[in-house]
């Protein structure tokens, strides 16, 4: 009799134990569920045409064919897998058109990073062709580390690895240039 009951004792065991391990793989796996649930967007657009106004004015305008939103993330982002045309219009009305393959936007530090065919044309004609530019909107400033070209409206053509500028390209700072300028005498 006593080793019926330390038969039932082990099988209770044993029963016990099987459903722990699988009551354990079942949290396991909700949790890997989870994980996959964060790393899909929050939300996906299609054909986006967002408009931007400062002040009641308008200041801005994107287009994507897609629109990844990640902002569920711990560091949310804004996804544009399939590029990006970004017209910027400045207080007398003239736009400057910026374009890329790609683009990412980080929603806590208002950085833009801009990839692939970056190309910006200004209101003023200059245009600028780059791999990958980086654009703060808090200090609306542009920047790159990567080689670029620029042809200027007075015909001035500038190749180098890389530079920095304000938005409207007033102030631009060039690293290791090569190219052709005009200059007065």
């Amino acid at each position: 009799m006593q080793k019926r009951y330390l038969h039932i004792i082990k099988n209770i065991v044993t029963v016990f134990s099987v459903t722990m391990f699988f009551s354990c793989e079942s949290i396991v796996s909700k949790k890997k569920g989870l994980n996959a649930a964060e790393d899909t967007p929050l939300a996906e657009g299609i054909e986006i045409n967002l408009k931007y106004t400062d002040s009641g004015r308008l200041a801005a305008v994107l287009r994507t064919p897609r629109l990844l939103d990640y902002t569920n993330k711990s560091f949310g982002y804004h996804e544009f897998p399939e590029g990006v045309v970004l017209d910027i219009i400045d207080k007398d009305g003239k736009v400057s058109v910026v374009t890329s393959d790609y683009a990412i936007s980080y929603e806590s530090t208002g950085l833009i990073d801009m990839r692939g065919n970056v190309d910006i044309k200004t209101a003023d004609s200059t245009h600028l062709q780059a791999r990958q530019l980086y654009w703060d909107t808090n200090t609306s400033w542009i920047f790159t580390d990567q080689p670029y070209k620029s042809y200027l409206p007075d015909g001035t053509v500038n190749e180098a690895d890389g530079f920095d500028a304000n938005q409207d390209f007033t102030i631009l700072n060039s690293r290791i240039n090569e190219g052709v300028m005009f200059i007065e005498e």
